[in-house]
């Protein structure tokens, strides 16, 4: 391994020393072998089928190989103190190059023949968006299933497994790597200190996914489905093992489950510790009340304006339909694209909204609305008496200044990308509705979109070009907008 580190002296120079810090290496490391472990899993999975083993065994051999170098350039090193920027690299540079290693296996073993989409499915399970490339899911080696069900579990808890290897010397920079999709719309996590705050949400998502594996088996589906599933929701993806997602069950059962877990999937982490440790809900109250109304309100209104032929029968399949966009995990059971308008027009707006800050979900966030609408309502106040102080609040807690301004930030970003993205879709052919629903779909992590792109198709007819635009729209909304961004700044390059 020696010899082989020596052939790579870029990866121990001084320039990129510089330049990618400690912290980044050292959480390019903790997912590179994150990638190896699954992939191995993934090997096995395939040897006992009998297909795409070969694949998947390169995958964990490269993973493998890439953190060993990896791990050469900081082990036994003293670290320097993080600051805010290596923060940002270690999340930004993280996440991106996760996301194009995780299609390897899926171009090695044929899935995707071709680049643009193994990139564009990779990056779509990293991010846990679920829009998928694939036409025939169920076709598909159960090796290559797995690997999308993994990609998914990883990146849910992607920020977690980092900072299990940079917690103890990170510092505040660690806690910009955990809460960097958080935008820092709320200043609470889980414990005071980093080490804590990483072992409480591990523990945490581990027992999501296992509520979700043994109530997914009490209601009839298969050690296999059930496995594949629980990763699936416990990380708000999306991917399932069949062609027709979560309707190939036709299962009220199943639905149900699903619907329960879809939705405690996006309540914060911090309020689910706070309800363990018997805390209440402190200032999050409002925020989950407003979540829980709105998905509740969009799923009742869903069988109201949904009058096509397979409209929402009952108020279930609205709030599981509703549960399933608002938190990005992009479950189906229906093409929206045969109800009426006004459900589309609903299906539209639960994509931008998101779930809570805290969760593993996508989107504008739930919190960030409450702020925007605050701080739209504080200046129409200000306009009648402009020497009236008026402070944002969600609930009695004041929102600071700060936070208003990021928010409004998020929205013109947001605002902006979508445009760029319907533009580039438009331009390779699709129709406006396709090409909107299409890129808000993916830049919020919710995955099916309407139209061309809804959830009864894939996005394999997208060219090239409009497949790799999506994938970094994936994962500029996962990060929240400005940690992708920073990537292409010169500061963040520039050597301490």
């Amino acid at each position: 391994m020696s010899a082989i580190a020596r052939t790579l002296p870029a990866f121990r120079g001084p320039r990129l020393g510089a330049r990618v810090g400690p912290l980044t290496r050292r959480a390019l490391t903790a997912a590179s072998l994150a990638l190896a472990l699954a992939a191995l899993v993934c090997t096995v999975t395939g040897l006992i089928e009998g297909r795409a083993a070969g694949a998947f065994a390169i995958t964990a051999a490269v993973a493998g190989v890439l953190a060993a170098l990896l791990s050469r350039t900081w082990v036994g090193r003293a670290m320097p103190s993080p600051t805010g920027r290596d923060g940002l690299m270690a999340a930004g540079l993280t996440w991106t190059l996760t996301s194009l290693f995780a299609g390897l296996p899926l171009l090695l073993s044929g899935a995707t023949p071709r680049l643009a989409e193994a990139i564009f499915e990779g990056t779509s399970g990293i991010t846990t968006t679920g829009a998928t490339a694939l036409l025939d899911v169920d076709g598909q080696p159960h090796a290559v299933l797995l690997w999308r069900s993994l990609t998914h579990w990883i990146g849910g808890v992607g920020l977690v497994v980092l900072l299990v290897a940079i917690a103890p010397a990170a510092g505040g920079a660690a806690r910009r790597v955990l809460l960097g999709e958080a935008s820092r719309a709320t200043e609470e996590t889980v414990a005071p200190q980093m080490r804590d705050t990483v072992r409480i949400t591990a523990l945490i998502y581990l027992t999501v996914t296992l509520i979700a594996l043994l109530a997914l088996l009490a209601v009839g589906l298969s050690p296999w489905e059930a496995v594949n599933h629980a990763m699936s929701v416990a990380s708000t993806g999306g991917f399932s093992t069949r062609t027709a997602s979560a309707g190939a069950f036709d299962s009220p059962g199943v639905e149900v489950v699903l619907t329960a877990l879809m939705l405690a999937s996006g309540v914060s982490y911090v309020i689910w510790w706070r309800l363990v440790t018997r805390r209440g809900l402190g200032v999050h109250g409002p925020e989950l009340r407003a979540y829980v109304l709105f998905v509740l309100a969009v799923g009742v209104l869903l069988v109201v304006g949904a009058n096509g032929s397979e409209a929402p029968g009952t108020v279930l399949d609205g709030i599981f339909t509703a549960a399933s966009i608002t938190t990005g995990t992009g479950f189906t059971t229906a093409d929206p694209d045969l109800w009426g308008d006004e459900a589309r027009l609903l299906v539209l707006i639960a994509t931008a909204s998101g779930a809570m800050v805290g969760s593993t979900t996508g989107g504008f966030k739930v919190r960030r609305w409450m702020t925007i609408f605050g701080g739209v309502r504080a200046e129409v106040q200000r306009q009648i008496t402009p020497q009236r102080i008026v402070v944002v609040r969600i609930g009695r807690q004041p929102v600071s200044d700060d936070a208003v301004r990021a928010a409004f930030g998020f929205m013109a970003v947001a605002f902006v990308a979508l445009t760029a993205g319907t533009a580039l879709l438009a331009a390779c052919g699709f129709d406006l509705l396709s090409a909107f629903s299409g890129t808000a779909a993916c830049m919020f992590n919710v995955g099916p979109a309407l139209g061309a792109l809804g959830g009864a198709e894939s996005y394999a007819a997208v060219p090239d070009g409009g497949l790799l635009g999506l994938s970094f729209l994936m994962l500029l909304g996962r990060l929240e907008l400005f940690t992708v961004l920073a990537l292409f700044t010169r500061g963040l390059w520039r050597a301490r």
